[in-house]
C-alpha cells in the first residue's frame, strides 16, 4: 500500500449515523475483496445491499432495518481490504461504536462475520419495530460540559423521558428519549451556547431504558448466538475497558441497546495502550476525528484515505 503506518494500531468501526448514499462504492469499484463482501452479504441477507449503499435513496438507506446490515457490510469490506493489504501483525486493539461493536467482534474472530451480519440484520429489525412502537430521537450536543448537559437534560425532561445515551468526549454528549424532550433539549442547548446540537438520523431512543422491549427481544436472539473470546482486545462500549471474559462479553451485548456508549473512556484506554495509529474502517472519519482531538501525536486514517486516495 502507499502509506506506511506506525504500530501499535487500533482498528475502529463506526455505528449508525455515519451512513450516506454512495458509501462503499469506491472500495467496491477498486478492490475484488470488497466486491466479494458485497456479493456475499446480498446472498446472506437477501437484501439489495449495493443499491441501498450506493444509490439510496437516503430515506430507504436510513431505515434502521436497512442501515444496520448495510453499514456492517461497508465496514467489513474495508476490514477485508485492510487485512489483505496490511495484515494484523501491528494491530493491538479493536473497538466499535454501538453497532460497530459487532463488526469489531467479527474482526476479532469472536463470531463469524456471516453470523454477525444476520445478527445485525435482526438487531435492525427489532430496533425498527421499536421505532414504531416506542418512537424517539437522539441528540448530539457539542461544546457544553457534562454538568451543563445534565442540567438541561433534567429541565427538558419536563417534556418527556430523556436520558444520557453516550459520552464521546467531555464536551460531546448524546441524549436519547422521547421526541418532545429531545427537541426541547436541542433548543436549550443552543440557548446555552452549544457549538452544535444535532438531532441524529436515528429515529428511536437507542442506548436508553426506553429500549427495554427491544433489548429483551434482542437478548433472546443473543442467547442462541455461538460466541467465543475475541482474539484481540475489544474495548466495551459500556466501560471503555477490554472485555475480560466470555461472561463479561455476553453481559455487554445483552445490555447493548439500553446502556450508554462511553466512547470517552475508550479514548482513555487507547491512550493507556500507547497506540500510535488509529484506523477507522467504515464510511467517513467520525471516530478518527475524535481520536485526533483526544489522542495527541496519534496518526489517524479512515478507509477511503488509505485505500483510495493514498493507495
Amino acid at each position: 500500500m502507499g502509506v506506511t503506518l506506525r504500530g501499535p494500531i487500533a482498528l475502529l468501526f463506526p455505528g449508525q449515523g455515519v451512513q450516506r448514499p454512495g458509501m462503499g462504492r469506491r472500495l467496491y469499484e477498486r478492490y475484488p475483496a470488497a466486491r466479494r463482501v458485497f456479493h456475499r452479504a446480498e446472498e446472506v441477507l437477501q437484501m439489495p445491499v449495493r443499491r441501498l449503499c450506493f444509490d439510496g435513496p437516503a430515506a430507504d438507506l436510513n431505515r434502521t432495518e436497512n442501515i444496520q446490515p448495510c453499514l456492517m457490510t461497508v465496514c467489513w469490506a474495508a476490514y477485508e481490504i485492510w487485512r489483505q493489504s496490511y495484515g494484523m501483525e501491528q494491530v493491538r486493539v479493536m473497538a466499535g461504536h454501538s453497532l460497530g461493536e459487532f463488526t469489531a467482534l467479527a474482526a476479532a474472530d469472536a463470531v463469524s462475520w456471516q453470523t454477525a451480519l444476520l445478527l445485525v440484520k435482526e438487531r435492525g429489525r427489532i430496533m425498527g419495530e421499536a421505532s414504531r412502537t416506542q418512537p424517539g430521537a437522539m441528540l448530539a450536543i457539542v461544546g457544553l460540559d457534562e454538568a451543563r448537559v445534565e442540567a438541561l437534560r433534567a429541565q427538558a425532561s419536563a417534556q418527556g423521558r430523556l436520558f444520557t445515551a453516550g459520552r464521546n468526549s467531555a464536551v460531546e454528549i448524546v441524549l436519547s428519549g422521547e421526541v418532545s424532550a429531545v427537541e426541547e433539549a436541542q433548543k436549550l442547548a443552543l440557548e446555552a451556547g452549544a457549538r452544535r446540537a444535532l438531532i441524529l438520523t436515528v429515529p428511536l431512543p437507542a442506548h436508553s431504558p426506553l429500549m427495554e422491549g427491544a433489548g429483551s427481544a434482542f437478548r433472546s436472539v443473543l442467547d442462541r448466538l455461538p460466541i467465543e473470546m475475541p482474539k484481540f482486545p475489544i474495548l466495551a462500549n459500556a466501560t471503555g475497558q477490554a472485555v475480560a471474559s466470555l461472561n463479561d462479553l455476553r453481559q455487554e451485548l445483552a445490555n447493548h441497546l439500553l446502556r450508554p456508549v462511553d466512547w470517552a473512556r475508550t479514548m482513555v484506554s487507547l491512550k493507556a495502550m500507547k497506540v500510535s495509529t488509529v484506523v477507522e474502517l467504515g464510511p467517513g472519519r467520525v471516530l478518527a476525528s475524535l481520536a485526533a482531538k483526544h489522542l495527541p501525536g496519534v496518526d489517524t486514517w479512515n478507509a477511503e484515505e488509505l485505500f483510495v486516495e493514498f493507495a
